[in-house]
């Protein structure tokens, strides 16, 4: 029977609304809700039924039978004779006649509909070139295998068979390879059938993707060897065929040219359709509830990489569209009847609309960034991956953008939207031009006639209105469709944007803004606003501020009635029905209402009579800002045209009374002048809110405040002040506890218990006084005040909790826990449940915990469904012995004496049924669905009963346990749904400082996890894996104050998330000192240390996202951090992986070719600038005063034989990516264990400078909470010793960077005693060598390779060598050559600005080792602020300098600034190209200018000398102070050393440390290398170098015999040369590293230069003896 054939429905072709696509049981024959169509409930022959003649088709019949005439449709009702006489012209009567457009339309039917029709009778003919579209799929496939069954009938299936086998060939490196060996097979239509077009376009449009990814990303895209030549396939290419083809062999490009022009697309292009929904296999073709191609029941046909971020995303993707899949069949229904005025058949269908768009955004939780979720996890990294293959082939091919999927597009076009001038806005029109035919008809067809919301606000049905309001929210309201859209996108941007890719694939987020997820975010919402503003017009605030607000209440009721759910006298919860006859809301099970609720007129009364506003409260208010807005609001929930002005009694009722406010109680306070005792008394309170009224304030106010301060505050003549200081009451969410499967629920229920707190002592005068809560005050008074109803207009709205959901699969078995009315939502649930499988569905269990018998909700209900066998109940009573027992035998509640428990105790009896329902189907257990409503208590203890019984029953270890309740929660399958319940939180604990918080970023395993929002502070370690948005989202916001995203994300706004962050509360953060005036300096400072700070703390947390998959325990298993949730990706199919070997260089790649830009870029110079320019001003002109040469430092490091020994050795793991002629197999092992290695360093780096600044954050305190002493500069002397300070520490961060250069280089690809066959890995360097020229150094210049070594590792490895101090002439230097080349770098780029959107979507493809967008917004902005500082402090840095005022070039600066000699940068790029080391679109050289060596001093390197600073007594002894607290804190000084000479306080005391110390525990990383590989040792590492050179030195001996000078006669940077390849440097460091081997094996000296040793222990260990060397000389710089 079909749907279209119903004549209540008026449509035609396809199946019945809601009885199949819409019920619960596809095999129901019960029709839809208010179907009137009987013939489709009798059993038996419908020929018979509906006297149909034999042999006629039955729907064609009927569908005949139910057409009408012309007139019968139009002229139903024909004006009446007055209505006639009425008319005064001659226009207004021949407007009595319909118009031609009405009549064509009738005549040739509903415009979408015709589309739809001519579509299913086109399409399967032509194999659907037009784009897919029918009744019953909607615009997905009638049959997912048709167009890839036809293609593998043809030659075509080369093709298909290339894309199954891809995952292999990416993983293997051979992509190029395996497409330049495929056949030129014609997409002609003689070759290529129409049937097959959609498969072969998908086909060749992945292999065209994946080949120029392949190229553009092939191993040189980060840091390169310039001498290493990629080989092309010597294959005829597609240049002729157009932009996008070119370099794509000719044997895909052809075909894909000719079948792109066949599919009617001008330009070749992969769409995202392409790749997700037209990409899919159906498991089960049966399995068609509530849509066909859901994430459980596809796969991806072929992905490219195989990766779980690509599939996973994909799926979710094309679940999310077809999830729209009833969708076109409704709105086609919908037009159909507006052209017939059919208002009846309209609700229906609109109301079906609804339901199909609620249901859409549970597609997007498919998509999980929780590494516990399995097949949905996407790990953001590899989604970066996918970004860059779907890469547009030109920038004029449209993007592979989301907008491509209908829903979007169509609904835009259902609800009229006007506007479409945003960036997204403009994307969607410029996507729209590509659609298919098909789908673009059909946008066309609803645009454009008969559009539905015009003829709803024409009818003036408040129903239909309200319906239409309801769709409006569920597409493009906060918790609808586009909302959650919208928070998803935010979610995995914002990791993504932390560890490289900046944009959406539209490139959305891609704007000049500082953080690009919050730029994404902001064009989201513009997007918002345009389909929002034919309805709530031009909105003033984001759509994410109105989350939470009266803004979600568009509906307008009434109370009923308030009934009892228990025996309890005091009706503590009682059951509040409300009238919402004709609103047009429907809800369903797990839904929430939102409701305004109405101050008591009680409460109003105390307000007004100490305000003196009794004779006035009907008096209209002047209102602006939010309660201007209200008024606005108000009006159109009214359905009125003008709106009707505030007054009093509105502000008193709707208005924030209770609970007292801090906010609320300053106002007051600064109203009054202070004046006032009372409100001293509440200010002085130790926590926030005050448990009291408005009223009670202003009633005690009253008393003690003079009467001229009180009129003067509360001026009646003008009431506008009433606004300003009663702010607007925000709704209050209860869960809906009750379900009607009526088309139009008239009624619903809540269940509210009355929530009662005491008066807090300033107020009750130590009398006992209890109140109520508003809102549950308001719904549920107690008794005695009567159970009258109540006439008050209420607001309310519905919203449906994406993490609050009954499953789709029926069968699935459900436990619910609840305390008290947390009970509520699970009334809804089993009646749902109960109403749409009878007793056949699956199984119920309740557990529930209540303090008494006499407050058992719901008895006699939950009575009869146990003795139906519907539910198990178990009860527990805290405060009542009188107990109830489930009786399985009885199936009944039997009276039992049972001693008060808790409903933990409930949950660990009943244990062994619990963990079965906990753990999933793959764990052996029932996979149930567990939901947990109550307040946080009732929370806290199921989830401790919960463990305790899997602890019981299923496990030895309680980290066992947490892995199946992470597992529960990663699935989705663990909800919660916490009550708001309103805790002050203490305001006199002790505060954390930003310090403190920065330290627990929880990367390490048994680390902490804290976050900051609104100044207070959160361990959020457990919450972590009941993230509904996944684990990630939280850890990229772990150390810093995330308040932004967390409003961004609506969380200020929600009840839910603020009443579970108080069970993690930790304590306030320590807010910013109150710098008093004069003090300018150090708030900025302030300011731009602690963004130092956070930037270093989220470049550590943005590297711990992939620091874990890289390094592995083995290289069988999974990762050590994570054995459940992150696999080993370092093997495919039990071979090399070259996908990881991608993951890591580009990891590396980000950290080195930035030169960790956003540590040691621009953000420090504008730090050394202002710090140097603070101490330069206090010592006046003329001083000759000696700075720190922290940039000087960093730019030699950046520059040093180590830096290039890493740069050049990460280049040789590019090689691998695209497999070399496979010489990964040689080296496999050793990749592994350098890449674990080179993380592991990574990462401490990072820690150690987080501990460094952090200690530098903490002297801000410790200057701000010094004693002024009697000296009349003292705040100027503050800010000398501050600076000071600060510049010691930045001084030890700069030296930091090269220990890290020194260590790293001593870490090498080369381990052949790592790898399987050591011999064929040590030949197949020798063969390497010889075939990249490298081994023929003779033609080599000696003065180049001493060039190239750069500067010696030694130079910042030694106690011996103090950092040489720089005046302040130098600092500005290199501070002005920064400037000058930044303007240089930019100026060009300006022109080149993309003008179009398809200009800008190439920038998707951008280079993987670039610095992440954060990085250079940031830089960017630091060096607009130090240009902008020195232009505002010309004058005096002119004044303090010796430099000539107008601008030099960087020779003359240098020559009038040192004096001395130098290399000019040019001759250092050269040196770097000469060696073969090529970094794209960036300069070693060129991230800080190199200074020559400064002036010789023996001065303290991290101390400016106080008798050039002229430092005062006052500043030395803060500075003195400072440097004790840092040695007592716990800074990496600190932590090393016990104690620091007088001339290098910052450099550890190693001859003071342990062997304990350095030898206490074992890594706590592993190496990845295999089964019982030894770790990475100092001992082993040197092996690996020595051993290449050894593999060479036989063939190269005669050679290098006269080049060879004795050790005692050449410094460190000229021993002889180790040639390993083209990507290694020849001199430096690691010729040093030869001669440290064996240091004594010939009893010499040791050597001068400095070696790194590393340990076999802890991390710290290994950074510790890279610098002790009790023995060391040092060997100053050449």
């Amino acid at each position: 029977m079909s749907e279209h054939s119903c004549p209540v429905s008026g449509s035609v072709g396809g199946r019945c609304p809601v009885g199949h696509a819409g019920s619960a049981r596809s095999n129901s024959r019960m029709g839809p809700r208010g179907c009137a169509f009987s013939g489709y409930g009798q059993p038996g022959d419908i020929h018979a039924a509906f006297d149909i003649p034999r042999g006629v088709d039955a729907e064609e019949w009927l569908r005949m039978r139910e057409r009408k005439s012309i007139n019968q449709l139009l002229y139903t009702n024909i004006p009446s004779v007055q209505e006639i006489d009425a008319a005064k012209t001659q226009q207004e009567i021949d407007a009595f006649n319909v118009h031609e457009q009405d009549l064509l339309a009738v005549a040739l039917g509903a415009p979408a509909r015709q589309v739809m029709l001519r579509a299913e009778e086109i399409g399967p003919g032509t194999g659907w070139i037009d784009g897919y579209l029918s009744a019953e799929h909607g615009f997905c496939p009638p049959d997912y295998e048709e167009a890839v069954g036809a293609l593998s009938r043809t030659p075509g299936r080369i093709w298909a068979d290339l894309c199954e086998r891809m995952p292999g060939c990416v993983a293997r490196g051979r992509v190029q390879e395996s497409v330049a060996a495929l056949p030129l097979v014609e997409g002609t239509k003689e070759v290529i059938p129409d049937q097959a077009l959609w498969a072969a376009v998908v086909a060749l449009g992945m292999l065209c993707s994946i080949y120029r990814f392949e190229a553009k990303n092939d191993g040189s895209e980060g840091i390169t060897s310039t001498r290493t030549k990629r080989k092309k396939p010597n294959v005829p290419m597609g240049d002729d065929l157009g932009e996008e083809l070119v370099g794509i062999p000719r044997t895909i490009a052809l075909p894909y040219y000719q079948v792109s022009r066949r599919m009617g697309r001008t330009l070749p292009h992969l769409s995202f359709p392409d790749q997700s929904s037209y990409n899919i296999k159906i498991r089960d073709p049966t399995s068609n509830y509530p849509y066909l191609a859901r994430f459980d029941n596809i796969d991806l046909r072929w992905p490219v990489f195989g990766e779980k971020a690509e599939i996973a995303f994909l799926k979710g993707c094309a679940d999310t569209s077809a999830s729209f899949q009833h969708g076109p069949d409704a709105i086609a229904a919908c037009q159909e009847h507006v052209m017939n005025k059919n208002v009846e058949g309209l609700l229906r269908e609109m109301i079906r609309l609804k339901e199909i768009l609620e249901r859409m955004p549970n597609a997007f939780h498919s998509i999980n960034v929780n590494p516990n979720s399995g097949e949905n996890y996407v790990p953001v990294h590899q989604w970066i991956r996918w970004g860059k293959f779907s890469t547009p082939l030109s920038k004029r091919c449209p993007a592979s953008s989301g907008l491509q999927f209908p829903p979007f597009l169509v609904m835009d076009a259902f609800l009229g939207r006007k506007k479409y001038t945003s960036f997204l806005g403009n994307e969607g029109v410029h996507l729209r031009a590509w659609l298919p035919s098909n789908l673009r008809a059909f946008i066309a067809a609803i645009e454009y006639h008969y559009r539905i919301p015009e003829f709803v606000q024409q009818s003036g049905d408040p129903r239909l209105m309200g319906v239409l309001d309801g769709i409006i929210e569920a597409y493009t309201g906060e918790r609808g469709f586009m909302g959650t859209h919208r928070y998803k996108v935010f979610g995995i941007l914002e990791i993504a944007a932390k560890i490289g890719r900046t944009e959406t694939n539209g490139l959305s987020g891609a704007a000049d803004a500082s953080r690009p997820w919050e730029e994404t975010h902001r064009q989201f919402s513009d997007a918002m606003k345009e389909r929002l503003e034919p309805y709530r017009g031009d909105l003033p605030v984001e759509p994410h501020q109105m989350r939470g607000t009266f803004e979600e209440c568009r509906y307008v009721t009434r109370v009923l009635n308030r009934a009892h759910v228990d025996s309890d006298s005091t009706r503590s919860i009682a059951l509040v029905t409300l009238d919402i006859q004709d609103t047009g809301i429907t809800f369903m099970p797990g839904d929430r209402l939102a409701v305004m609720p109405l101050n008591s007129w009680e409460e109003c009364a105390k307000v007004a009579a100490a305000l003196g506003l009794e004779t006035r409260i009907d008096e209209p208010v002047n209102v602006t800002g939010t309660w201007s807005r209200f008024e606005q609001h108000l009006s159109s929930v009214r359905r009125m045209t003008a709106p009707r002005r505030l007054t009093v009694a509105d502000i008193l009722r709707r208005g924030h009374l209770a609970p007292i406010t801090k906010e609320l109680a300053l106002k007051i306070h600064s109203l009054l002048a202070a004046s006032s005792n009372t409100v001293l008394q509440v200010l002085a309170t130790d926590e926030w809110p005050v448990r009291g009224s408005l009223g009670d304030l202003l009633q005690d106010a009253l008393m003690d405040t003079p009467a001229h301060i009180w009129d003067k505050a509360f001026n009646l003549d003008n009431l506008s002040w009433l606004a300003d200081l009663i702010p607007v009451e925000v709704p209050r969410t209860y869960s809906i506890a009750s379900y009607t499967d009526e088309l139009l629920p008239s009624t619903v229920d809540l269940a509210i218990s009355r929530a009662e707190y005491k008066l807090c002592s300033t107020f009750s005068k130590q009398e006992d006084i209890n109140r109520a809560g508003v809102a549950s005050g308001f719904f549920n008074p107690h008794p005695p005040s009567d159970d009258m109803v109540s006439d008050d207009e209420i607001l309310v709205g519905v919203s449906r909790p994406l993490a609050f959901q009954l499953p789709l699969d029926h069968m699935a078995p459900c436990a619910f826990f609840a305390g008290g009315s947390g009970i509520a939502p699970f009334r809804s649930f089993w009646q749902y449940r109960l109403t749409t499988d009878g007793l056949s569905g699956g199984k119920n269990y309740l557990y529930l915990g209540v303090q008494s018998r006499e407050k058992f909700c719901f008895e006699e209900e939950l009575r009869e469904y146990v003795n139906a066998d519907f539910m198990e109940v178990h009860v527990a009573f805290s405060r009542d012995s009188r107990g109830l027992a489930y009786d399985p035998h009885s199936r009944d509640l039997v009276e039992k004496h049972i001693p008060p428990r808790y409903i933990d105790t409930l949950i660990v009896e009943q244990g062994a049924t619990i963990s079965d329902l906990v753990m999933s189907k793959k764990q052996g257990g029932l996979g149930g669905y567990l939901y947990v409503c109550g307040s946080v208590a009732v929370f806290d203890s199921v989830m401790n009963g919960i463990r305790k019984a899997i602890y019981t029953h299923c496990t030895a270890t309680m980290e066992n346990v947490d892995l199946i309740v992470n597992k529960a929660f990663a699935e989705r399958r663990f909800m919660l749904d916490v009550f708001m319940t309103p805790k002050p939180l203490p305001c006199n604990l002790p505060t954390i400082p930003l310090s403190q918080l920065a330290q627990h970023t929880g990367h390490r395993p048994g680390s902490r996890m804290w976050i900051g929002v609104h100044g207070s502070v959160y361990d959020v370690t457990d919450f972590c894996p009941m993230h509904p948005g996944g684990t990630q989202i939280v850890k990229s916001n772990a150390g810093v104050d995330c308040s932004k995203s967390f409003d961004n994300l609506a969380h200020t706004n929600n009840p839910e998330v603020a009443s579970l962050l108080t069970k993690y509360f930790v304590g306030h953060l320590t807010p910013k000192p109150d710098y008093q005036g004069g003090e300018e300096e150090i708030s900025a400072l302030y300011d731009l240390w602690a963004a130092y700070l956070r930037t270093t703390t989220e470049t550590l947390v943005a590297h711990q996202i992939e620091m874990h998959e890289i390094q592995g325990a083995s290289i069988k298993s999974s990762s050590s951090y994570d054995p459940v949730g992150i696999t080993n990706i370092w093997l495919r199919e039990d071979l090399p992986n070259t996908i990881a070997i991608r993951t890591f260089y580009s990891y590396q790649s980000r950290l080195l070719q930035g030169g960790f830009t956003a540590l040691f870029g621009a953000k420090l110079q504008e730090l050394v600038l202002k710090l140097s320019f603070s101490i330069a001003s206090a010592s006046g002109a003329g001083a000759n005063i000696q700075l720190p040469d922290v940039l000087g430092a960093v730019a030699r490091a950046n520059t040093s034989t180590d830096a290039v020994a890493c740069m050049n050795e990460v280049a040789l793991v590019g090689q691998f990516v695209c497999g070399a002629e496979g010489a990964l197999r040689f080296q496999e092992r050793g990749v592994f264990a350098y890449a674990a290695k080179c993380v592991e360093l990574d990462i401490e780096l990072l820690e150690d400078l987080r501990q460094e600044i952090g200690t530098g954050m903490d002297a801000f305190d410790s200057i701000a909470a010094a004693d002024r002493m009697q000296d009349p500069d003292f705040e100027a002397n503050r800010l000398t010793a501050l600076s000071t300070f600060l510049l010691q520490i930045l001084e030890r961060i700069a030296r930091r960077l090269g220990i890290f250069y020194a260590q790293l280089s001593q870490c090498s690809v080369y381990n052949p005693e790592l790898e399987r066959n050591p011999a064929r890995t040590r030949w197949a360097l020798v063969r390497r060598c010889i075939r990249d020229g490298s081994l023929f150094v003779m033609a080599h210049k000696a003065a180049t390779d001493v060039l190239t070594a750069g500067q010696q590792s030694s130079y910042y490895m030694s106690r011996a060598n103090p950092n040489q101090n720089v005046d302040f002439d130098n600092v500005m230097s290199q501070v002005r050559t920064t400037l000058g080349s930044a303007q240089i770098e930019t100026q060009p780029s300006m022109p080149q600005q993309p003008v179009t959107l398809n200009a800008v979507h190439q920038a998707r493809g951008r280079s993987s080792g670039d610095a992440s967008a954060v990085a250079t917004r940031e830089n960017a902005g630091a060096l607009r602020a130090m240009n902008s500082f020195v232009e505002k402090n010309s004058k005096v840095i002119r004044r303090l300098s010796r430099m000539p005022p107008m601008p030099m070039n960087f020779e003359d600066l240098q020559r009038s600034a040192l004096g001395l000699p130098h290399t000019p940068p040019a001759e250092s790029h050269d040196a770097m190209q000469m060696i073969g080391l090529g970094i794209k679109g960036h300069d070693i050289a060129g991230r800080l200018p190199t200074p020559p060596s400064s002036r010789a001093s023996s001065r303290s390197p991290s101390r400016v000398r106080g008798s050039s600073t002229g430092m005062s007594a006052s500043a030395e002894m803060l500075l003195s102070k400072l440097n004790q607290s840092r040695t007592r804190g716990n800074s990496l000084h600190s932590r090393n050393a016990s104690s620091a000479t007088h001339h290098s306080p910052h450099l550890p005391n190693h001859s003071q440390l342990s062997s304990h110390q350095l030898n206490h525990h074992h890594a706590t990383y592993p190496v990845v290398g295999g089964l019982p590989t030894p770790p990475m040792t100092g001992s082993s590492m040197h092996m690996g170098k020595p051993t290449a050179h050894t593999a060479l030195s036989s063939a190269m001996g005669n050679l290098h015999m006269n080049t060879r000078r004795p050790r005692s006669e050449a410094p460190s940077a000229m021993m002889t040369p180790r040639v390993r390849s083209t990507s290694r440097s020849s001199a430096g460091s690691v010729a040093g590293g030869h001669a440290h081997a064996h240091p004594h094996a010939h009893g010499a000296a040791p050597a001068m230069g400095h070696m790194s040793m590393q340990s076999t222990t802890s991390l710290r260990a290994f950074k510790l003896r890279g610098l002790v060397d009790a023995g060391e000389r040092f060997a100053p710089p050449a």
